[in-house]
């Protein structure tokens, strides 16, 4: 049990080091303003911010918000990164939950955990990394 603490300890940091050290940047803003798609938010959102490539996954609205999982590359990595979208008279409005997280590397792999607040201070758990291929002997 011991070894296990300690191996999830170690990749915990491991993950908020490179996360701190990334390459990648997202601007400071909370958020990037009002458009009338998601589309265009999304848009909008990767000229703002360097290297948001594709959203991978999201959920359904839930009191007017909704949260979006993107990639992220840099030079040399990849990454994922969590948004909020809310939606208000009809307008959307883009917030990014923080700075995005390295995931897959040339020196390595890693899985991350982090807690996701929304805009109205909802709060979820969010897990992620780069699943290792398995090898089967037949």
């Amino acid at each position: 049990m011991k070894k296990l603490y300690s191996a999830l300890l170690a990749s915990l940091l491991s993950a908020i080091i490179l996360t701190a050290c990334s390459e990648t940047n997202v601007k400071s803003k909370k958020d990037v303003g009002f458009y009338s798609s998601e589309d265009e938010a999304f848009e909008n959102a990767k000229k703002e911010s360097t290297g948001i490539q594709d959203i991978i996954g999201e959920s359904k609205y839930v009191d007017n918000e909704k949260i979006v999982i993107y990639t992220i590359k840099g030079k040399s990595n990849v990454g994922i990164g969590t948004a909020t979208l809310t939606q208000k008279d009809q307008k959307i409005r883009w917030y990014f939950n923080g700075n995005p997280a390295i995931i897959k590397q040339s020196k390595g792999n890693t899985d991350i955990t982090s807690d996701i607040t929304t805009p109205k201070g909802v709060k979820y758990d969010f897990y992620a990394g780069t699943p290792n291929k398995i090898k089967y002997d037949n």
